[in-house]
């Protein structure tokens, strides 16, 4: 990394100020600039994020509603399998968003885009 701006303490008409270079203070706006666009990055993947979450409750109440009314003759059923392994998928996601912090279980996605707006 560069070496750190080179900054004056000086008062002017009584109030504290910092004086920089101009080199320094072009490298402290390219900074900022780069925060900024990190920032917005980072609150477009959270928007992503929520939309990925909100589709995988949509596909697990959808998976619910299948299983609820697939009727089956045997109990070793391929459907009745591939549903519960495709729901506990899901759930498995879900629980993996919240166990990074990314999100409480029972977040929804209109709770997270209120978060994040």
């Amino acid at each position: 990394m560069a070496d750190a701006p080179r900054a004056q303490p000086v008062v002017v008409d009584g109030q504290e100020l910092v004086a920089v270079s101009g080199e320094d203070f072009a490298r402290l706006l390219a900074i900022r600039r780069q925060v900024g666009g990190q920032s917005a990055r980072i609150r477009a993947l959270t928007t992503t994020l929520g939309d990925l979450l909100g589709t995988l409750d949509v596909i697990d109440g959808r998976l619910t509603e299948v299983n609820a009314v697939h009727a089956c003759a045997s109990g070793d059923c391929a459907v009745c399998a591939a549903l519960a392994r495709l729901s506990e998928e899901v759930r498995e996601a879900r629980r993996a968003a919240a166990a990074r912090g990314r999100v409480p279980e029972d977040r929804s996605l209109r709770d997270l885009r209120g978060r994040t707006s």
